[in-house]
């Protein structure tokens, strides 16, 4: 549970400008769920609309206009340039949309006339349909870059979503799809918001996309299950990169973090955070709380194989957040990480956590302890820390000594405590 976005506030800073709530009462079943799923948000919180039937009410001509409904294979022949509402809205199943090249652009104000059972101001907006393809060009300048909901076995792929009010890219309620080769950045920059949004999804591939300069966060995700997110580039975001909350069994291998608040936060049963790169600023934002990897609640997840560099408070931080709701941490392992230079500890267990394994990690130059653990249901084996500030291994009686820890060089000449090294 991390509270930084408890109640999915990152669409609270919408209120202002939220429909009615009498509104709702027109909206169908499935999308009052979604809403309320998103905290008055993304629909509501703006009062988007569109009805998925276009706005347009036309059928399409050779040279298609802002607001047109796509049903069959489409390919852009020329830009679509200051849309004042929708850009394009996908209309059936199994169809390809290819921007090949050009540029979806809206006019950088709100759509103000919108009802309030509809969607407005979106790039590109699909709505409940299978097997959609969107690829291959340029979409700024809308309240989100493309907004995709209840989609299955669908691709958005070579996309540069940027320079949205919101998030360049917003999915929900959808399985089974990729979305590789995009670019977000510069989204939400007056809203405090994310590069891309992740709802209550499953079986979902993120890979190869280049995310930076966002309001806030890189990825914000909530509620996936099954996921993948592979070989990502997260830069500059104030408070963190990646940050997942209530999700299991997903992977988060080989991505490059670089100057992110926090690199990775994250809550959920049996994720694996594997083989990432993290670099962190020397000094945090009010946003952020400095971790290279913090793992916020849950059990049987894996940290290992990633190289941590710098962070304000710690490289890595085992934690719960029960008192605000979050899950128990109990059953973690945090194995074979290179952590260097952090301002504070390189790895912390903090009294919230139990039953965690540390074996074969290395902890280089941290400012305060190389590791940190404040719960006795921790076992250590096989660790290594050196030129630490403080100790190498400082560990509260009664934790278990897996053997083959190691300490040297470290500023305190008691080395450990309660562990042999």
């Amino acid at each position: 549970m991390n509270v930084r976005k408890l109640g999915v506030s990152v669409w609270i800073a919408a209120s202002a400008a939220a429909a009615p709530v009498a509104a709702l009462a027109a909206l169908a079943t499935r999308r009052e769920r979604i809403i309320r799923r998103l905290g008055f948000s993304l629909i509501v919180g703006m009062a988007l609309s569109v009805a998925v039937g276009s706005a347009s009410g036309r059928a399409l001509a050779p040279q298609l206009s802002c607001g047109d409904t796509i049903t069959v294979n489409t390919r852009l022949t020329s830009d679509l340039v200051n849309c004042p509402n929708n850009g394009l809205v996908i209309g059936a199943d199994n169809v390809t949309l290819d921007l090949n090249g050009h540029v979806i652009d809206g006019d950088d104000a709100e759509f103000t006339d919108c009802s309030p059972n509809e969607e407005c101001d979106i790039g590109v907006l699909d709505f409940d349909h299978h097997g959609v393809t969107i690829k291959g060009g340029t979409v700024r300048q809308f309240t989100f870059g493309a907004l995709v909901v209840g989609a299955s076995d669908s691709r958005l792929s070579g996309l540069d979503l940027s320079h949205h009010f919101f998030s360049g890219l917003l999915v929900a309620e959808s399985s089974h799809s990729v979305v590789d080769g995009i670019t977000a950045s510069g989204n939400g920059l007056t809203t405090d918001q994310a590069g891309v949004d992740i709802f209550d999804s499953h079986h979902l591939t993120l890979s190869g996309n280049t995310v930076f300069a966002n309001g806030d966060i890189g990825f914000f995700v909530s509620g996936l299950d099954d996921g993948r997110l592979v070989g990502n580039r997260i830069a500059d975001h104030p408070e963190a990169g990646i940050l997942l909350d209530h999700g299991n069994e997903n992977e988060f291998s080989n991505n490059r973090f670089s100057n992110n608040g926090d690199a990775i936060a994250l809550s959920g049963d049996a994720n694996t955070v594997a083989g990432n790169w993290l670099s962190g600023p020397s000094e945090c934002s009010e946003e952020c709380n400095g971790f290279g990897i913090s793992l916020e609640g849950g059990t049987g997840n894996v940290i290992e194989g990633n190289t941590v560099l710098g962070f304000d408070h710690a490289g890595i931080q085992v934690a719960s957040f029960e008192e605000f709701g979050g899950p128990p941490t109990v059953g973690n392992t945090i194995s074979r990480n290179v952590i260097r230079g952090p301002a504070g500890d390189g790895v912390i267990v903090q009294s919230t956590a139990f039953d965690t394994l540390l074996e074969r990690n290395i902890a280089i130059g941290a400012g305060d302890d190389g590791i940190d653990v404040d719960n006795a249901a921790t076992t250590l084996s096989h660790n290594v820390a050196a030129h630490n500030g403080d100790l190498g291994i400082e560990a509260v009686p009664g934790v278990t000594d897996g053997g083959g820890n190691h300490a040297a060089a470290n500023g305190n000449p008691a080395q450990c405590t309660n562990v042999v090294c």
